[in-house]
């Protein structure tokens, strides 16, 4: 049985604080930057269509939400408990990188075999995830002991900002490649960059100043089955836990739109490889205004109003685009795309980190991704079957309920949280 051991919280020295802080944002930042390079929101459509893979298939890569969350418990179990939390993270991070090999390596040897080449993608994807699921609610507890408080939505938000300037620098990348190489041997270069660009990013995880935790057990590493039952308990006794998970779930109907953006920018508008720097472009010159400005939002106004606005802008923006017939109608409506988007990535974390008690936010972490999990996958699914059977337009509409629900939620079922729960 583990022994509880119980710390004085350590005042993050100012030194440390903005280490960390530009050190973890330069490398989600590069993180980031690789993987949409790599992933379905820039290079696998274009792939996709030039191999004659269906578009509806991208609903598959959204399964990897699923597996994430499995791999939760399993890093709380593991690594949740620990004071110092980074010999945990590195070994974790360095094989989640691995199965992006399968990017360059499956077009190489799979470019004529597009069903194969299929699965080995959405293969190396949920491998990634679930790697990455392990170790996410590690990583996210350990930065909240070795940053501010004050500045953790700054923080999320930064990284971001960060990525958007690298996407623009990897959009020129993109653009260049594309005009030096021609199919398949564009998207094996573009692959091998992006693996490079994921261990320049590991590197750097590897340099964070790690300041321990105030609560953590001498026994370190918890029973898989244990941290199951943690898992459950916390859903089962917390009522606000619940209408956080059915609100999640909501929302996760907003990821729909998301997830065949690249594909539907790719279609209305007749994208050919030599402009697969646009869609990455526009993402990432929104993306620098949307995360500073969501940033901002967050420790203002709370992590709650965050994401209030963005079921809101979500609901709104679905409906824009399936207006949207032009370069210069994508470009209008991006920066609102984007904005909606950076209110969930930096409010949800920031909003869990704080509502968690200190000791649990692995654990709360997990729990709420896990059972979020199953809901998301199905609204997944709908996307996959409403663009086989109808094309486009329908995951519009389910996209806005998904978005308006989620808004009443959480303004009318999830609790107002302004400080870290102790």
């Amino acid at each position: 049985m583990m022994e509880l051991e119980s710390r004085a919280p350590a005042l993050v020295p100012r030194a440390t604080h903005w280490w960390n802080f530009w050190i973890c944002g330069w490398e989600a930042a590069i993180y980031i930057a690789a993987a949409q390079m790599m992933g379905p929101m820039t290079l696998i459509p274009f792939l996709f269509k030039q191999t004659g893979i269906d578009d509806a298939w991208l609903g598959l890569f959204t399964i990897s939400a699923l597996i994430a969350a499995v791999g939760g418990p399993i890093g709380s179990a593991w690594g949740g408990n620990r004071a110092y939390k980074l010999p945990f993270c590195l070994p974790v991070c360095f094989v989640q990188r691995l199965p992006f090999f399968a990017v360059p390596l499956g077009v190489w040897l799979l470019f004529s075999h597009p069903a194969a080449l299929l699965w080995v993608l959405v293969g190396a994807w949920v491998a990634s995830s679930f790697l990455g699921g392990v170790v996410e609610p590690v990583y996210h507890a350990m930065l909240t002991h070795s940053t501010r408080e004050r500045w953790w939505g700054r923080l999320i938000g930064t990284r971001n900002v960060l990525a958007a300037a690298a996407g623009l620098a990897t959009a020129v990348l993109v653009w260049r490649v594309n005009l030096a190489f021609t199919v398949p041997q564009n998207y094996i270069v573009l692959g091998w960059l992006g693996v490079v660009l994921l261990f320049v990013s590991y590197y750097l995880i590897s340099r964070i100043r790690e300041i321990p935790a105030p609560i953590a057990w001498r026994g370190e590493r918890q029973s898989l089955g244990s941290a199951l039952l943690s898992t459950w308990s916390i859903y089962r006794e917390n009522t606000h836990v619940r209408w956080l998970v059915i609100a999640r779930v909501v929302r996760s109907a907003g990821f729909v739109m998301g997830t065949y953006l690249p594909a539907f920018f790719i279609s209305r508008c007749g994208l050919t490889e030599a402009q697969m720097w646009a869609p990455l472009a526009l993402t990432s010159i929104s993306e620098i205004t949307a995360y500073t400005v969501g940033g901002w939002i967050v420790d203002r106004f709370g992590a709650k109003a965050a994401l209030v606005m963005s079921g809101s802008l979500i609901f709104v923006n679905s409906f824009l685009l399936m207006h949207c017939y032009s370069m210069t109608a994508f470009i209008l409506l991006y920066p609102s795309l984007s904005l909606g988007g950076s209110l969930l990535t930096i409010g949800w974390p920031t909003y869990i980190l704080k509502f968690a008690p200190g000791e649990q936010r692995s654990a709360y972490w997990s729990a709420i991704g896990l059972a979020s999990a199953p809901g998301s996958v199905v609204a997944s699914i709908a996307g996959v079957v409403l663009v086989r059977m109808y094309g486009f337009e329908y995951i519009f509409y389910l996209s806005a309920l998904g978005g308006l629900g989620s808004a009443v939620l959480f303004y009318l079922k999830v609790p107002r949280v302004r400080s870290a729960a102790v």
